[in-house]
């Protein structure tokens, strides 16, 4: 990593070989690794033992692509997913790309406040459910219009109004898959797929990536693992969820890249560790969480992990002593990785493969990174604080529908205001230190105070709350509230909690505890100032 152009604006370099590698769509670069792959295995269902080989998910999600096509999804249509990890979301998202449509990925434990503000928002076509979020689709499917399709996974078909996934798939077997071509796209302007990111404003956005974005993240990935010291063909974990942006690009990389995937839906220590243990896995994506479990749990030493030799751990930061503690209680392991990035970079834009531990490492490759003055913009030297900004072909082509959040994260020149501060040392080498937005991240899950003050609000006994995130060891950060309650009127820690837990997804739950306070510190526009909050806790020695 050298500096570039302007002092202290620092480049990770090229790439050995181009981004596009002769392809002119996404899609036909997808066809084109899993056809190199073959017939060596490529997933696995570590819950069932199911199987799929390379050349299963090419011609599979080929034979999609032409229903697709004679159903009218075409270049644009919006196709959501919602559903855990498992194979089928692979198989739609890749028939999706090779037709120039969009997939989105949704959660399966949103509400149905939640679902149907994402549905309103992305406006899909056709809805892709697993049977855990068929329910609450089918609650709020009415109210979206444009919904034309909802396709079940699974083998059961309940409910008159859904189609059973296995049905849509060609009965006819391909000849040749390989020679599909998806029709070519502008890779730096046509939009590969979208992912929801929360802002501050509590409401999700959708993340838009470019077919470009995401070339240049399998790029960067394929130059990683040449230059790894890890063998070839390394089977690998993928327990981190599909739908978030971190999880796919795990799953789409390490199909493209042929390294072996084993699946799982959902974390369970004995699961966990069992999985590890059965299919003997070199590699997996973690979370902090999961490392602290891996750190500590008294489970760990049960089961055999000696296969496991590369952790890579990003989402959220990473303590140095867990991470010690994680090297301690597993000498095999050969490397723990760490990352920074977010769904508006397509992944890590920074990388530590080797290094000093609490850092998030050096520029990836193709990005630029830069650390600014909040106040100035003033471009920053080593050690001193501030907002990182990124520029590159990772960055997202902006935001679906909101031209004003996109202005506002994406400046004139291109830099992409992460709204997260660090810095940079004599080496190089990049840490986290803080967040300058309000956003929580809880086990890797980002939570808007907003959102859950709009909660708290709405309950006839509040009249006034504010939110603020904790520190946890597990966690990361843990949503805390203040509460005015209304004059007159009684209310317990216990009722505010059950409220918020009735209405938002576990990770919004207020697991920080509830204080009961006689006003919210706010500026005189009305501004809640959750730093005079963090000094009331401090004080208070909570």
């Amino acid at each position: 990593m050298a500096e570039s152009g302007q002092k202290f604006e620092f480049y990770g370099g090229p790439t050995d070989e181009s981004v596009e590698n002769n392809c002119r769509s996404l899609g036909e670069l997808i066809i084109k690794r899993l056809a190199e792959n073959g017939d060596d295995n490529g997933f696995i269902d570590g819950v069932t033992g199911e199987s799929a080989t390379y050349r299963d998910i090419l011609e599979q999600s080929v034979r999609l692509g032409n229903r697709f096509h004679r159903i009218g999804f075409k270049k644009n249509t919006v196709i959501a997913i919602i559903c855990e990890n498992r194979l089928e979301l692979a198989l739609v998202a890749f028939a999706a790309t090779y037709m120039n449509a969009i997939p989105t990925f949704l959660s399966p434990s949103y509400t149905l406040s939640e679902l149907e503000h994402v549905l309103k928002l992305i406006q899909p076509r056709a809805v892709f459910v697993s049977p855990k979020a068929l329910e609450t689709l089918l609650q709020v499917s009415s109210k979206i219009p444009s919904i034309k399709m909802i396709a079940l996974f699974g083998t059961e078909n309940p409910k008159k109004r859904v189609t059973l996934f296995k049905h849509l798939f060609d009965y006819n077997k391909l000849k040749n898959a390989r020679k599909f071509v998806p029709q070519p796209v502008n890779l730096k302007e046509q939009v590969a797929l979208m992912v929801l990111s929360s802002g501050t404003t509590g409401l999700p956005k959708a993340v838009q990536l470019t077919h470009y974005n995401v070339m240049a993240v399998l790029a960067y990935m394929r130059h990683n693992i040449k230059k790894s010291p890890l063998p070839a063909n390394l089977r690998s974990l993928a327990i981190l969820p599909f739908y978030h942006v971190y999880g796919f690009m795990v799953l789409l990389g390490s199909l493209c890249h042929k390294r072996e995937l084993v699946s799982l839906p959902w974390f369970e220590p004995n699961l966990f560790l069992s999985t590890i243990e059965k299919y003997k896995i070199a590699s997996a994506a973690l979370v902090p969480p999961l490392m602290v479990f891996l750190a500590k749990h008294p489970l760990v030493d049960k089961y055999d992990l000696s296969s496991l030799l590369a952790i890579g751990c990003g989402a959220a930061p990473l303590g140095k002593e867990v991470e010690e503690m994680v090297q301690k209680r597993l000498p095999n392991l050969l490397m723990i990785t760490t990352g920074y990035g977010m769904s508006e970079s397509s992944l890590g834009v920074l990388t530590r493969m080797t290094g000093k531990a609490g850092s998030v490492g050096r520029v990836n490759l193709m990005s630029w990174v830069k650390i600014i003055d909040v106040d100035s913009g003033k471009t920053l030297g080593p050690h001193q604080v501030g907002e990182i900004c990124v520029k590159g072909p990772l960055v997202m082509k902006g935001y679906l529908d909101n031209e004003e959040e996109t202005r506002s994260a994406i400046d004139a020149e291109g830099w992409l205001h992460t709204g997260d501060t660090g810095y940079f040392d004599e080496d190089g080498d990049f840490f986290i230190v803080d967040r300058i937005k309000d956003l929580i991240k809880c086990k890797g899950f980002q939570v808007a105070p907003a959102e859950v003050e709009a909660v708290l609000l709405a309950n006839p006994k509040i009249k006034d709350a504010a939110v603020i995130g904790i520190p946890d060891s597990e966690c990361g950060e843990l949503p805390l509230a203040f509460v005015v309650v209304q004059p007159g009127v009684e209310t317990g820690e216990n009722e505010v909690k059950l409220w918020v837990a009735e209405r938002l997804s576990k990770h919004k739950h207020l697991r920080g505890g509830v204080r009961f306070v006689g006003e919210i510190p706010k500026t005189a526009s009305g501004k809640i100032l959750r730093r005079e909050l963090r000094k009331f806790l401090l004080k208070s020695k909570i």
